[in-house]
């Protein structure tokens, strides 16, 4: 079976904001299973050398330094469990894949990262790793959930240099966070002209109040929130919304989703944020 093939056979494990699926396949020999779990624990990153490693359910490469180049982050381990865990032989990739979605806990993934009430993440993706073939003879039914590292650069793939856990408090979390550059979304460490505020805000008018009332309400919204988000004043920076018009209020839709950017329009790299640690 191909990497592609293997990789299309799995579910794809979905977040909020964010993309990803589970690793599947084949790696290492009986001689490497030894290598295994002292080296899987939380908290631990791993680099794979070549793209096709990504695809692969098994992982028995050591870990590396989250400050030096990786793709994936394990958040969370846990065990196979139930008639999958019973089998002798180890089930294969598309069944263990459906186990994974299951298993890899979304809620523990923004504790992980550190993240507030206004602290929304974006381009993380989930994967899983499970035991060799012959790890699995051997009793082992580990599975790692990994968290998938956003794209910084276009010619390298998926690749940072720092830890993913806590990154919410800290300036390197635009790595991250949801921005847009010309209407496109894209992670805020890249170029961007907005950036997302989190949480959206849900509109509890009664009525419709028309159009310009609707934009001068949405327009206070926002600003109060970027305030908040930026812990003082905007300065230079504006407040701008999503649309609301009398048709998205008639198709039922009651977020209003603010961004902030600077006020002449540029493009900036970074996040807004305030109060965070460098």
């Amino acid at each position: 079976m191909s990497a592609r093939r293997a990789a299309q056979g799995l579910l794809a494990c979905a977040l909020l904001g964010m993309t990803g699926a589970c690793g599947s396949g084949e790696a290492g020999t009986a001689a490497k299973v030894a290598q295994i779990s002292p080296d899987m624990k939380v908290g631990s990153c791993h680099r794979m050398e070549r793209p096709e490693e990504l695809y692969n359910g098994s992982d028995v490469a050591p870990a590396v330094a989250c400050t030096q180049p990786h793709q994936t982050e394990t958040y969370m381990l846990t065990k196979f469990t139930g008639s999958l865990a019973a089998a002798r032989e180890r089930p294969s990739p598309e069944q263990l894949g459906a186990a994974i979605g299951k298993a890899c806990d979304y809620a523990l993934i923004r504790p992980y990262l550190g993240a507030g009430p206004r602290d929304g993440q974006w381009g993380i993706g989930v994967w899983g790793k499970f035991p060799t073939r012959a790890a699995w003879a051997a009793g082992d039914r580990t599975l790692r959930c990994d968290l998938l590292v956003p794209t910084l650069t276009d010619t390298r793939g998926p690749e940072i240099s720092v830890p993913l856990r806590g990154i919410m408090a800290r300036e390197d979390s635009a790595l991250v966070r949801r921005c847009r550059f010309k209407g496109t979304d894209t992670i805020c460490a890249r170029p961007h002209d907005a950036e997302w505020l989190e949480p959206p805000i849900w509109l509890g008018w009664k009525a419709y109040p028309g159009d310009a009332a609707a934009q001068r309400r949405a327009a206070r919204l926002c600003t109060a929130q970027a305030r908040t988000f930026v812990r003082g004043p905007l300065g230079d920076l504006k407040a701008t919304f999503d649309p609301i018009t009398r048709q998205t209020w008639d198709q039922g839709d009651r977020q209003l989703a603010c961004w902030l950017g600077r006020a002449d329009g540029a493009a900036t790299q970074g996040t807004l944020r305030g109060g965070l640690d460098s």
